[in-house]
């Protein structure tokens, strides 16, 4: 239901939100390349299960609802100073080229960190199988994310912007 008028602030912050376009990833100005589209399967497929929770046009199972989806993924069970738990909400992956450190603690310096050193149990997807090449198989798809403009999927999934 429209809110416009009732508060500048949220009006402003709407107008904010709704302004955010996704650049594509400079690793996908030509296209996936041959080890990102192996590393789309491999995200796709049930061997991973990494679209079990990151999936759909922002790859994220992340929705507004009263009490939030949070998965434990077994990064914050360590840390007595985590204040949130150690389950939380399933950040999207686009743009992922440009927002290292991972993690919600940051200590993930790059792609593979995260799914290598800080993947205890296979709880950021099922990785401890893979080998080398598979694992970076992934990292280049992870890289490459957004490859398309999320916008039109993001519509056609019922997705709506703030609103106003």
């Amino acid at each position: 239901k429209p809110n416009k008028g009732l508060s500048a602030d949220l009006d402003a912050l709407a107008a904010y939100t709704n302004s955010h376009k996704f650049t594509l990833s400079p690793y996908a100005r030509k296209g996936l390349s041959t080890a990102a589209q192996r590393g789309r399967s491999l995200f796709r497929s049930e061997k991973t299960g990494c679209a079990k929770c990151h999936s759909g046009p922002f790859f994220t199972d992340s929705q507004p609802r009263p009490k939030p989806l949070r998965h434990d993924v077994g990064s914050g069970t360590a840390d007595p100073s985590e204040k949130m738990g150690p389950a939380y909400d399933t950040p999207m992956l686009l743009g992922l080229y440009r927002s290292a450190p991972y993690l919600h603690h940051g200590k993930a310096a790059t792609l593979t960190d995260v799914l290598t050193t800080f993947n205890k149990n296979d709880r950021h997807g099922t990785t401890s199988h893979l080998d080398k090449q598979q694992v970076a198989d992934l990292v280049e798809f992870l890289k490459a994310l957004p490859y398309e403009d999320p916008a039109a999927a993001a519509q056609k999934a019922g997705l709506t912007k703030v609103a106003r």
